[in-house]
């Protein structure tokens, strides 16, 4: 497997944008079905987050699953830098991988991956209110998926678009089952007069 092959699936894990850039490099024949996807998005007041991405990929060939688990952890940090680069070109703002950590493990028939990724700037901080949204970036569906964002215990949620289909306190989550923006929550801590928000479905 080529290591541009490799570059492409990194960076469709960590941030998410799963079909449409892994079809254009690889002309729609991939060699696996996403079957399962999970992100959770840990923001700080910083406007660093921590994206944690599980994902489950059905082979129906045997080899091309054995090529893609030998190689993909061995992905380059370079390449990362150099996507989060463009991304932030796109949304004004720089956002840089700070920490980066993939675990791949065969899992009977499929390779579950797991991907924990620190991110600088992963929120736009403007004063003591934060957003963070990713300009007009879309989310793709594949298979069963969750998308979590998870805000500090004592912050203050202004406004979420799209609308998640669950919350609870600061934690929101979404079950599209078709193509979404990237979330976009504002939000900031919350003062002394205000006290801690409750919890909302």
């Amino acid at each position: 497997m080529s290591s541009r092959t490799i570059y492409i699936l990194l960076i469709i894990m960590v941030v998410f944008m799963l079909v449409e850039f892994l079809f254009f490099f690889l002309g729609g024949r991939t060699p696996f079905e996403i079957v399962y996807y999970r992100s959770t998005m840990e923001y700080d007041y910083s406007g660093n987050a921590t994206f944690i991405t599980n994902a489950k990929l059905y082979f129906k060939d045997e080899k091309k699953k054995e090529e893609y688990k030998a190689n993909y952890a061995s992905a380059s940090k370079e390449g990362l830098n150099e996507y989060f680069s463009q991304i932030s070109e796109e949304v004004g703002r720089e956002i840089v991988p700070l920490d980066y950590n993939v675990k791949v493990e065969d899992t009977g028939g499929m390779l579950e991956i797991t991907e924990t990724t620190l991110l600088r700037g992963a929120a736009q901080v403007k004063g003591d209110v934060l957003d963070t949204s990713m300009g007009s970036l879309t989310m793709n569906v594949a298979g069963e998926t969750e998308i979590v964002v998870k805000l500090p215990e004592d912050a203050t949620v202004i406004s979420v678009t799209p609308t998640p289909v669950e919350r609870e306190n600061n934690t929101l989550i979404w079950r599209p089952d078709s193509s979404m923006v990237f979330p976009k929550v504002i939000f900031k801590r919350v003062n002394e007069n205000e006290g801690i928000p409750g919890s909302s479905q």
